[in-house]
């Protein structure tokens, strides 16, 4: 649906609101929550079976004179007495009728032709009961979203396509931006249920209308998929993909040291106050007052601010022999520069400086400077030294401590501000399983994306970012006991990206691993065929509008078909996900066997 079919209904589809050819039926019993019906129409006798109407799952419309009542039917049976005879006379003129119970949904006003939710008008025994006509059922459900877009005068809102209401013709739906991705979105399936088609749908969608995307793919199964799409990968790339690089330097003390894993004992405090000496040193050499290139000069320009050399030649720093009082009024001079979570120093000289780290905290001698050499120190230290050199040298690694690569800070800050791209797709399809680094990785660009909404980047030009196998990346702790870092990046951004413009999608097929005060922060979610009742009663806690009677129609739900829920619906939805682009549609097919296993006797 473009932006020009966005409309009121017309005075052709009020008159069709209730339509007397499809009467499907009389109200014979109200409830609560639903109604009984006749259906004498829905038997499916021989030669009628083309012909019958009223089935599970069908839209009626309930005629309530000044309202009209949406519902859908949730059972069809015979009654227990009747059955006996239908057997006898179903080959002939049958003599009995099914009966139906209907789910009441929403509420459709007469006089202005848009749909509320919650049932304002109590149907009554003796009501008429309708197929639901899709283009009035889809115009008044359009006049109710986009009622409270803001927009231009004279200008036309624009809408997300998504498809059409399953089982109804001509029940096209699209939805706002603001409504659809304002609050965060879900979208969850079992595997072959058509998440990964509605995550390409939603993508396509944000570039036609000149939003920008961000795409997170750990499988690399959108790679080359995205129309338009800049694409970033780690580690290897191939054509038409940037190999890029996150650099150490941005990453947090916290996930640096749950890569590392230093033992809390010994390794621990000694790598800590490694970090502090090249924090210190990096705070030296960006001092503006430092000019001077050669390293002679600016050991000179030391001693005389601080009464000693603290700074070696290879930029590390050799305490022993050191004054103890001269090195804490160095770091007291640059305490500021030196309070931080990031890793703002030098990572390739880290294991050096741990070894000069372990030594005596005084001389004997003399108490005021550093003393020497500590060999006990140094050899709990070793095992840390040794893997970290491993570690820092490792291709596994090299997306953080290689020097292969663009910087994709400084890539994803050029696209943002490139008003031709709007979709940047960040493969991890090549990054390492090992270390948790696939994990640390994504979440440490998720925790930079926070940080930019944090400085107002995102106020005037919204970002969405659509994170697959969501369940991968959030809701749990990596790293040991002594060094852990809870993946909580995006569901930081989930609690609180909203109000900065930065705005995200999750896509999983495992709702169940994905933290409750999460979901409960997602406004629009779309559900396939969710098999694992774990996961049902995941989705239904995390929803209110979802019950019993909607979430039955769950497992049965064919490929591309979701249950659309939000707070800005009048109802749970049956949608069937219209095609992305040709080229957007994601390769999500497992092996071909066939193909595989030919007999080559």
């Amino acid at each position: 649906m473009s932006a020009s079919e966005v409309k009121t209904m017309t005075t052709d589809d009020r008159s069709a609101l209730i339509d007397g050819v499809k009467r499907l039926g009389t109200v014979t019993k109200v409830s609560a929550s639903g109604i009984e019906l006749n259906l004498p129409h829905a038997l499916a006798a021989a030669g009628r079976r083309g012909v019958s109407r009223g089935t599970v799952g069908d839209f009626v419309f309930i005629d309530c004179d000044q309202a009209v009542i949406l519902g859908r039917i949730v059972e069809v049976h015979i009654p227990d007495r009747n059955r006996p005879a239908l057997e006898r006379h179903i080959e002939h003129e049958p003599s009995v009728e099914p009966v139906g119970r209907v789910q009441l949904l929403a509420t459709i006003r007469k006089t202005t032709q848009t749909v509320v939710r919650g049932v304002l008008v109590s149907p009554r025994v003796g009501d008429g009961v309708f197929e639901a006509n899709g283009t009035a059922l889809s115009s008044s459900i359009q006049a109710a979203l986009f009622g409270g877009v803001d927009v231009q005068d004279g200008a036309h809102p624009i809408a997300v396509s998504l498809g059409r209401i399953s089982g109804i013709d001509d029940a096209e739906i699209a939805l706002p931006p603001e409504k659809l991705f304002g609050r965060h979105c879900g979208i969850f399936g079992a595997t072959g249920g058509g998440k990964s088609w509605t995550l390409a749908k939603l993508v396509s969608e944000v570039a036609r209308l000149g939003g920008k995307a961000i795409v997170f793919d750990p499988t690399g199964e959108f790679s080359g998929k995205l129309p338009g799409a800049v694409e970033y990968v780690f580690t290897r790339a191939e054509d038409g993909q940037t190999l890029v690089r996150f650099p150490s330097e941005r990453m947090t003390e916290l996930s640096l040291f749950a890569l590392l894993r230093p033992t809390g004992q010994s390794q621990g405090p000694t790598m800590r106050e490694a970090i502090r000496s090249l924090r210190l040193v990096r705070a030296l050499r960006n001092d503006t007052a430092i000019v001077p290139e050669q390293t002679g000069q600016r050991q000179r320009f030391f001693k005389e601010v601080f009464g000693t050399v603290l700074v070696e030649e290879d930029f590390t720093v050799q305490k022993t022999g050191q004054s103890i009082s001269e090195y804490n009024r160095a770091t007291a001079h640059y305490s500021t520069a030196m309070a931080s979570e990031l890793c703002d120093f030098d990572v390739a000289l880290l294991t050096d400086q741990i070894v000069n780290e372990c030594i005596w905290p005084s001389d004997n001698r003399n108490p005021g400077v550093f003393g020497g050499k500590a060999d006990t120190t140094l050899n709990y230290c070793n095992t840390l030294i040794v893997r970290m050199r491993g570690m820092l040298a490792s291709s596994e690694l090299r997306c953080l401590f290689g020097s292969e690569g663009e910087d994709i800070c400084t890539l994803l800050d050029g696209f943002l501000n490139d008003s031709q791209q709007r979709v940047c797709l960040i493969s991890f399809k090549n990054v390492s399983f090992n270390h948790n680094a696939r994990e640390l990785l994504l979440n440490t660009i998720g925790e930079y994306l926070l940080s930019l909404a944090r400085a107002d980047r995102f106020r005037t030009q919204p970002v969405i970012c659509f994170l697959d196998e969501a369940h991968q990346f959030m809701g749990r702790s990596v790293g040991d006991e002594f060094n852990s870092v809870s993946l909580d990046a995006f569901g930081l951004i989930a609690k609180e990206g909203r109000k900065y413009g930065l705005t995200t999608v999750l896509a999983t097929q495992r709702p169940r691993d994905v933290p409750q005060d999460v979901l409960s922060q997602l406004g629009t979610l779309f559900v396939h065929r969710l098999t694992n009742e774990r996961d049902r009663e995941t989705i239904e806690r995390a929803c209110g509008d979802l019950d019993r009677s909607a979430a039955a129609f769950i497992p049965s739900l064919s490929q591309g078909e979701a249950i659309i829920l939000g707070p800005d619906l009048p109802a749970p939805l049956p949608i069937k996900i219209s095609a992305p682009e040709r080229s957007a549609q994601p390769s999500s097919r497992g092996p071909n066997y066939q193909d595989a296993w030919k007999n080559t006797d």
